[in-house]
């Protein structure tokens, strides 16, 4: 039983990671683990975290920031200088044990405005601890991949989350109207290569034809005239092919998963 509630719980972090991304918010990973035992024999319950960059970390508090979600108390949004404890500092929404994804993406944006103001400083509690495990798997089905064969592992899934939506932000910056007119941004010789190097990272990473060719333009560009910009721009004419707002639609027809609007967080 460990193991699935750690699974389901897994999904319903992605399910909500995949908010936080739409939101365009900076989500690196997820994790989670079933009810277990730690080295000094202390009994821990199912929980789930959603991670974010350390830019994201750094603008607050310098220290570990994330999402985490206790099997007892639903979701805090935790932030740590290099001293504090682990979960010191958190905001709980107090929204219930399982709420809907969006409202937790809204409760982080809200955050991100006024983090003093956002949730409250007291852990709720919902669920007792150790209890109630198959009540607790049935609320978590919902949170399943429609698409099991696919998406079995929670891991999976948001690697595919992850991709899908960087590549919309990368379409969606290079087609917008207001990314029509030109910038100044003087690199160094080595930056530019360090950027090129770091292009070509992500295209190894995950084979991508824009990636590729915005690589591809940039370097093409270098040491030219401004008119270089119209003259290269092949990923800007691949981003055109397949608009963000098309890529969206199809991609999460085929793909996505199917999430229960059930909310409130009643257990």
């Amino acid at each position: 039983m460990s193991a699935e509630l750690s699974r389901r719980a897994g999904h319903y972090a992605a399910a909500v990671a995949e908010c936080l991304l739409e939101a365009g918010l900076p989500v690196t990973g997820i994790q989670s683990c079933g009810p277990w035992r730690d080295a000094d024999g202390e009994y821990l319950d199912v929980e789930a975290t959603i991670s974010f960059t350390q830019a994201f970390q750094d603008r607050h508090g310098g220290g570990d920031c994330g999402l985490h979600w206790a099997g007892t108390s639903g979701w805090c949004l935790y932030t740590a200088d290099r001293q504090d404890r682990y979960l010191s500092g958190s905001r709980w929404p107090g929204a219930g044990l399982l709420p809907e994804p969006r409202l937790v993406a809204d409760f982080v944006d809200a955050f991100c405005l006024d983090p003093a103001g956002s949730g409250g400083g007291e852990q709720p509690s919902y669920r007792r601890e150790g209890q109630d495990f198959a009540l607790l798997l049935d609320a978590l089905a919902p949170y399943l991949p429609a698409q099991p064969c696919l998406f079995e592992d929670p891991q999976i899934r948001f690697a595919d989350l992850h991709r899908r939506a960087y590549d919309h932000r990368v379409r969606r910056a290079l087609v917008s109207p207001a990314s029509t007119s030109l910038t100044h941004v003087y690199l160094r010789q080595g930056e530019l290569a360090a950027l090129l190097h770091l292009l070509e990272y992500a295209e190894s990473s995950h084979p991508s034809a824009l990636t590729r060719l915005l690589a591809a333009d940039l370097g093409a560009r270098a040491g030219r005239p401004p008119e270089a910009a119209e003259t290269h721009k092949r990923a800007l004419k691949e981003a055109s092919h397949r608009p963000p707002a098309l890529l969206t639609e199809t991609e999460r027809d085929s793909t996505s998963e199917t999430v229960s609007p059930r909310a409130g967080g009643s257990f």
